[in-house]
């Protein structure tokens, strides 16, 4: 009994311990997030004070515009859907819907308020867009339509699953370091600033030491680089406070097999599904032909899983899928050829 009690005390123990220090973690991110926004705002308040000290002042224009100018080019912005997204509506893809649903419930995530589909990206991927954070599920057509029942569930298990943790503030400050570190570091030689300097000396027949254009470029690099070091310090410490909350594991144990997560990975990274999808639409095969064609090569049975997996999406769910997304699926198909 005593025993245990001790082993019962301990394992308290560790748990309050994990509990304080993710609080902790969660209080440094939140810390450094503030600090980030307030240097971004304190950026364009400088700019409109310096302006506002001198508005007859050119220089004061040109100083006070450059400070304005980086704090709303660094302003943290909401994230949005890719242009070509097609937004489906509940009522004409109530299968999409509710497995989108059943999937994100599983996995512990929250059920997507919509679903679109992308006519030519391959991955899928679970977004929250908007200031308000409105989860949204995005769905490549071309993997999809060639991935049977059980491997359509382990997509969507592995892409809501895989959703970044991160609440608004923090977000936005690691958006804001990426841009100010890749606004920093991006200066390197260019070929078009040698072709541009090129065409420059030709047109005015003037005189200008070679290379000046690629030395240019590696002098702001390397600005850039003495400059830029502190967005990167902070956005890797943010990321390492952060890293609890990325990258979450499946929670339904055996939901998804390290086979299964393999092979998608291989799919998606190797692309190599594309190139019998492309020789059928050279043939002139329909989306549905197609979509049998890749039934009968996936080595993926569904009788494989258990009911309850199948529950998640049977055969009979999965081919209704395919005739709600059947006009999407037959405009995409006619762009295959341009995926490499």
């Amino acid at each position: 009994m005593r025993r245990a009690h001790a082993v019962r005390s301990s394992r308290s123990a560790r748990k309050g311990l994990l509990s304080d220090v993710i609080t902790v973690k969660r209080t440094a991110a939140v810390c450094i997030s503030l600090v980030v926004h307030g240097l971004t705002l304190a950026m364009i308040t400088v700019g409109v004070l310096i302006i506002y000290a001198a508005p007859g002042f050119l220089p004061a224009w040109l100083l006070g515009g450059l400070f304005a100018g980086l704090g709303i080019l660094l302003f943290p912005r909401p994230r949005r859907l890719p242009a070509d997204a097609e937004m489906l509506t509940p009522s004409s893809a109530p299968e999409t819907y509710g497995v989108a649903r059943r999937v994100a419930e599983a996995v512990g995530a929250r059920p997507p308020a919509a679903v679109t589909v992308r006519d030519l990206a391959v991955a899928c991927e679970y977004a929250e867009v908007g200031w308000w954070r409105r989860p949204v599920l995005v769905v490549g057509l071309p993997l999809w339509l060639v991935l049977s029942p059980r491997e359509r569930v382990v997509l969507l298990a592995l892409t809501c699953a895989e959703r970044s943790g991160h609440d608004l503030l923090v977000s936005g400050a690691l958006w804001t370091l990426a841009q100010w570190r890749g606004s920093m570091s991006g200066g390197g030689p260019l070929k078009k600033r040698d072709e541009a300097h090129t065409y420059v000396v030709g047109v005015l027949a003037g005189f200008a030491p070679p290379g000046s254009y690629q030395a240019a470029g590696t002098l702001g690099l390397v600005v850039g680089a003495v400059i830029g070091w502190p967005a990167l310090l902070l956005e890797r410490l943010l990321l390492r406070l952060t890293r609890e909350r990325d990258g979450r594991t499946v929670r339904r144990p055996g939901m998804v097999t390290e086979a299964e997560a393999t092979r998608l990975a291989g799919l998606m990274r190797d692309r190599y599904f594309l190139a019998p999808v492309q020789a059928a639409v050279l043939r002139g095969a329909s989306a549905a032909e197609i979509r049998q064609a890749a039934l009968t090569r996936s080595d993926q049975q569904d009788e494989d899983t258990s009911a309850g997996e199948r529950s998640l999406l049977d055969p009979a769910a999965s081919a209704a899928i395919d005739e709600e997304l059947a006009v999407q699926y037959a405009r995409a198909i006619r762009g295959f050829g341009l995926i490499s």
